[in-house]
């Protein structure tokens, strides 16, 4: 193998496990992580495509909206990934579904990903990022449904919190929003977690509004179960905020005070 046969082959091997972690990924995501333009990050999930690794989610309103396509690895794709890196199983076997998830699970996975970019160019070099492909190997450990994100300080701080759990609730209603704050509650509850210090929950909602509204419904609910807040804490903050912001003071939580991590 010539030197750029065995460097294309890295890059397609690094793409797909990116892939493999994230669920979906567009062009205009690739290239922010991989600081290229957009064009060799549209080229390179195109060859992919091409060669049957990838499938790929786009139709005529995409372009009408201004959104980019979505590419998830196919069964092809993941038996590919399976012969050259090692693989959980369980979580593997969930891609089986990509090509028939819905638009909203779709457009979920983009936010996970947009999110973990920015919690990485917020807080570079303070925290160890993981995904549901690397919790699954641990979810007793975890609630469930596992959180989107979970994020380790790499140098433990003794003035903040080391642990958080994130989930993105963009497009979910109040009701389904109090039924996983009542899950991370019983977790908590429950005793589970081996460190000294729960892990903070950080909830990504829709607006404003649905924010106030979630940090009424977490302190009504921590009331009816005794829980005090050096106990078990929750910050909150909207897509606009994370998605738009320039400074990492985006999070709120009971005493209503802008806060980063």
């Amino acid at each position: 193998m010539t030197k750029d046969t065995i460097k294309s082959h890295s890059i397609h091997i690094q793409t797909l496990t990116l892939i493999y972690k994230f669920r979906y990924i567009s062009a205009p995501l690739l290239a922010e992580i991989r600081h290229i333009n957009r064009t060799v990050a549209f080229r390179t999930l195109e060859t992919l495509y091409h060669k049957g690794l990838l499938n790929k989610r786009f139709d005529k309103s995409y372009k009408l909206l201004g959104k980019p396509a979505g590419y998830s690895l196919s069964i092809n794709g993941i038996n590919y990934l399976k012969e050259h890196i090692e693989l959980n199983k369980n979580y593997a076997h969930t891609h089986y579904k990509n090509n028939s998830n819905s638009e909203r699970f779709i457009n979920e996975s983009l936010d996970i990903l947009r999110t973990n970019i920015i919690l990485t160019e917020f807080y570079p070099d303070r925290f160890t990022i993981f995904t549901k492909a690397e919790m699954t190997e641990y979810a007793d450990k975890f609630p469930k449904p596992l959180p989107h994100l979970y994020l380790n300080r790499m140098k433990p701080d003794d003035e903040r919190p080391n642990f958080y759990m994130l989930d993105i609730l963009t497009g979910l209603d109040k009701k389904v929003i109090a039924a996983r704050i009542d899950k991370y509650i019983k977790h908590f509850e429950a005793g589970d977690w081996e460190e000294e210090e729960h892990p903070v929950i950080l909830l990504v909602v829709a607006d404003s509004y649905i924010e106030r509204e979630t940090l009424k419904m977490i302190e009504s609910m921590k009331d009816s179960s005794y829980i005090e807040d050096d106990e078990l804490a929750f910050m909150v903050t909207t897509q606009k905020a994370l998605f738009g912001a320039n400074t990492p003071n985006i999070w709120t939580s009971h005493n209503k005070e802008l806060a980063n991590l």
